[in-house]
């Protein structure tokens, strides 16, 4: 490797680095924030906390990483010229296509890698956190229920213990109001109690011992009361999560293998493929985007004129956004069937990399670097 390509590359990957790094950080604040209720729950420790941030890295990798590259090109790059080193580098014969094949080469490293993450990665950590997140809502259920006050965040229920053993999970004196079947609600009374989150999905079981169970029927005006040595009733906890859980992103928990057999099921029951192959193809075309960020923004950092690094932030972040909203509108086209999917899907690719050879021409054209 020449000394100028290790010098172009360290004016890239380092600020590559230190704007995924900034950038992961403020998507996982957002991301704190839209899910503070479950994440600030009374019984969430750091170790869930190092979970969370384990199974959400590849989904914000995936997010961080094309406009990461793009303000890295547009910053390193724009730096050189604005320092005149461009300028030199031209003085002994080194044009403005030469200086194209560093960013080709990250972002061909970076879209090789993104489509990994998004195969592999990513839909393993949606996978697991909506589980992982659903167990901490019953876990901070638990651990939100206190001695001698009242528990009325569950959907129709109504929870109240005289005292509350946090380390075992026993109550005593427990008084369970259900009201979710309303013509017929249910007050059980028990003596102790017992809570069991072990049991996978949305499900929180309630183990209540020696009490009375009663039942009164408004249809029919009948009361009924049961004594019991033993009961067990399953909480329904769905509605808690439901207005609770963030964390949710039904396609791209699957990997492309499952969308692509999601497609076949849904084409073989008479169902619309078209959402799950559009999930696969539009995952592909965010995967290479780095390319066209590469073909993109090398002419507009090096042809640029003086204006400072708030022009290189205005253009990177510019461009993020006309990409995205390039890339709905393809996808719009794709799902009416105006444009097959696959290419739908690559469009905005296309198309800023054909504008980026147009811009890297008439830089060429130019015969300086301004």
């Amino acid at each position: 490797m020449s000394l100028l390509s290790r010098y172009l590359l360290k004016e890239l990957v380092v600020p590559l680095v230190v704007w995924v790094a900034f950038l992961f950080l403020l998507l996982f604040v957002m991301q704190f924030l839209r899910g503070s209720e479950v994440i600030l729950g009374s019984s969430v420790s750091l170790e869930d906390l190092g979970q969370l941030i384990i199974y959400l890295a590849p989904h914000f990798l995936m997010m961080a990483l094309p406009v990461a590259f793009l303000l890295a090109i547009l910053l390193g790059l724009g730096r050189l010229s604005e320092d005149r080193e461009l300028t030199a580098l031209q003085a002994l014969g080194i044009g403005p296509v030469q200086l194209l094949a560093g960013p080709l080469a990250i972002g061909a490293v970076l879209a090789a890698l993104m489509v990994l993450i998004t195969s592999t990665a990513e839909p393993w950590g949606l996978t697991s956190i909506k589980t992982f997140v659903a167990d901490l809502i019953k876990k901070n259920v638990v651990g939100d229920v206190k001695s001698g006050v009242f528990y009325e965040d569950l959907s129709n229920l109504t929870l109240y213990a005289e005292t509350v053993n946090a380390g075992d999970r026993r109550w005593t004196n427990v008084l369970l109001h259900d009201d979710r079947e309303p013509s017929a609600p249910l007050l059980m009374l028990a003596r102790n109690g017992r809570v069991n989150t072990n049991r996978a999905g949305q499900v929180l079981t309630l183990e209540l011992g020696d009490g009375e169970a009663h039942r009164a029927n408004q249809d029919s005006e009948s009361y009924s009361v049961i004594t019991f040595k033993e009961a067990e009733i399953a909480v329904g906890v769905e509605g808690s999560m439901g207005r609770r859980n963030r964390f949710r992103s039904p396609k791209e928990e699957l990997t492309p293998t499952e969308l692509l057999q999601a497609a076949e099921e849904a084409e073989r029951t008479g169902g619309d493929p078209k959402p799950f192959l559009n999930s696969l193809y539009n995952r592909l075309g965010h995967a290479l985007a780095p390319l066209s960020f590469a073909l993109l923004g090398t002419p507009l950092a090096i042809g640029r004129r003086q204006g400072g690094r708030a022009w290189g932030y205005l253009l990177s972040l510019g461009g993020y956004v006309a990409f995205h909203l390039l890339m709905r509108f393809c996808e719009q086209l794709g799902l009416q069937g105006r444009v097959p999917l696959p290419l739908a899907n690559q469009l905005a690719n296309i198309i800023f990399g054909v504008v980026g050879l147009v811009a890297m021409y008439r830089v060429s054209r130019a015969g300086t670097v301004r």
